[in-house]
This record gives structure tokens, sequence and C-alpha cells, in this order.
């Protein structure tokens, strides 16, 4: 099985940070993971130890080995990472209340469908989430993918957040 580990560079966070990380945790040695990587143990601890930076494809093939795929996702935009923030608000609202955020979401929705005059294919989606349970609802809330991007700009979940809230949520995120 290959695992998708999304990866964003940071000066915390190095790439061979990345892959000692995984390597350990999957049991390998230097040299295990040289061998499963078609390159030298030398070349894995250069990396380990940020010498040496990796190329993409041979970042890809480490990965690999150690059964990740190496993936690049667009960087969110401003109102996706607004999106985002209040999302996660709203995730943890129903973390600590999921009877009263999921009722909301459920009469929301119900009050939408009487409102338009024809049924938006967003909606079918929500309620198929909300049949699911507040763990994939959840999961849709704080997830950067497109589809829960895309997903989120038809929320069901107004009325959750109070203004101050809201406001709280999407203070930090810079344009």
């Amino acid at each position: 099985m290959v695992y998708v580990y999304q990866i964003r560079y940071t000066r915390v966070m190095s790439s061979g940070t990345l892959i000692a990380k995984r390597r350990e945790a999957l049991g390998l040695t230097q040299g295990q993971l040289a061998d499963r990587a078609g390159t030298s143990r030398s070349r894995i601890n250069s990396y380990e130890n940020g010498r040496v930076h990796p190329t993409a494809d041979t970042l890809e093939r480490v990965f690999e080995a150690m059964d990740l795929e190496l993936a690049a996702t667009p960087k969110l935009t401003y109102q996706e990472r607004r999106s985002l923030a209040t999302s996660k608000a709203v995730a943890a609202k129903l973390a600590e209340d999921p009877v009263s955020v999921m009722g909301k979401a459920r009469s929301n929705i119900a009050r939408m469908r009487a409102a338009a005059s024809h049924e938006h294919p967003w909606i079918y989606v929500w309620d198929a989430l909300l049949e699911l349970g507040t763990s994939h609802v959840g999961a849709v809330l704080m997830s950067r993918d497109q589809f829960a991007c895309d997903l989120r700009q038809n929320s069901p979940f107004a009325g959750v957040l109070s203004e101050t809230e809201r406001a709280a949520a999407t203070i930090g995120v810079r344009r």
C-alpha cells in the first residue's frame, strides 16, 4: 500500500528529516533503505544530515522505497486559507457538541432545499457525509485537498460559529 504523505518544505522540516523519521518509523537502517531505493548508505546519510539535498526524482525514488508517494499540492489561496481556518473552528465545535452541530447542518440543508429551484450537487455530497458521521465530516472540514476546498464553499454549517468565533478563527490568516 502506498501512503500519500504531504510535504511542505519549511525551515523546521527538511526532506532529510522526513526521510529519517519515516525510515526510523519503518524500522529500517540507512543501508536497508539505500538498497530499496537503489542508492548508497552514505547518500541516505547525507540526505538525512542535510549535507546533500535530493533532486525531485531521487526524492520520489527514496519515498517510493518507504511506501510513500511524493506529490506536489498547490498553495491554498487566501480565500481557501480563510475557509479552512473557519472550518477548523467548526470542526472544533463539532467535536465539542456533535449533536447540535450536525443538527444545524441538517437543518440548513433542508432549508436550502426548500428555497432552491433545483437541487445542487453539493447537497447530495454533504448529505452523504452527514450520514457517515462526525469523523468523516470533520475530515473534510480539516482537509486541504481541492475537493474539500470546493465543498466548503457550500458549507451547511452557517450559524454554528458566532461572529466573534468566526473573526477569532481567521485572525491569523494572512494575504
